[in-house]
């Protein structure tokens, strides 16, 4: 059956976290899920969304600096990581924390699935070098992060090491506001609205999820035909990314995030 109506994003997207340089759990992606952010935006720069840019004066735009050096003007203007930014509070802190510091800190003994980077990127070799140790040392921990830092000629030999992991599924971030593509074989992290991304196939039936992900939920192919799964949570036809799994269980297919 063709879509007929317009997909949407179920909010409120609230981010209750536990914190530590670690945070545990977010609404999200789930309870139990470890987190590791930094600052968003280019180094130099803060990156706000147009909504909450009038919150700061100019001097903390030059002031802090983010960690995305692969950033784009379309990631910027709808960039989600500079809400708890732009609010000062805890959140803010540990990425502030997380960025200053190169290092990574050892991974919580209890984690056993981590999403890098709810905000911020992968700015230095060093600094994707020390994930590649922590994530080395660590085989029970799946993580899964989304970079556009492969736009960066000199750091990508380094994220192809870390995507050579077992343990984690790394995808290259994608927007309309550029034209270059990362190497073949990797996966993709598409905006709904970048042609390349594809248009809307099918709605199949929510049905189990032990089933094929694609045949189970909305999805759409790429200009290289490539089916891109809609993300199911951002659609609420999974609670939170830790019941889903796609993007840390298995080495196939885009993923595809509505605007919000």
């Amino acid at each position: 059956m063709q879509i007929t109506k317009p997909l949407t994003v179920y909010l409120p997207d609230s981010r209750g976290v536990v914190l530590s340089r670690y945070g545990r759990g977010n609404t999200k992606i789930g309870p139990t899920v470890y987190t590791y952010s930094r600052l968003p935006g280019r180094p130099g720069k803060q990156a706000l969304g147009a909504e909450y840019l009038d919150q700061f004066v100019a001097v903390h735009l030059d002031h802090m600096g983010g960690t995305c050096p692969g950033s784009t003007p379309e990631c910027e203007r709808i960039c989600y990581a500079a809400r708890p930014v732009a609010e000062h509070g805890p959140v803010a802190r540990m990425w502030r924390e997380n960025s200053w510091h190169g290092d990574v800190p050892p991974i919580p003994d209890d984690c056993r699935l981590l999403r890098i980077h709810v905000g911020g990127d992968f700015d230095t070799v060093e600094y994707i070098c020390n994930w590649i140790a922590r994530l080395t040392e660590r085989p029970d921990v799946t993580c899964w992060a989304y970079t556009r830092s492969w736009r960066v000629p000199t750091l990508l030999a380094a994220l192809e090491r870390l995507r050579a992991l077992p343990n984690i599924q790394l995808f290259a971030s994608m927007d309309k506001s550029h034209a270059d593509e990362p190497p073949v074989g990797w996966r993709r992290a598409w905006i709904d609205g970048d042609s390349r991304a594809g248009k809307p196939l099918q709605i199949h039936a929510h049905t189990e999820l032990a089933q094929a992900f694609i045949d189970d939920f909305e999805c759409l192919q790429t200009a290289d035909g490539v089916k891109s799964l809609i993300c199911p949570e951002e659609t609420n036809a999974v609670t939170n990314c830790e019941e889903c799994g796609f993007c840390f269980t298995g080495p196939r297919n885009d993923v595809t995030f509505l605007e919000h």
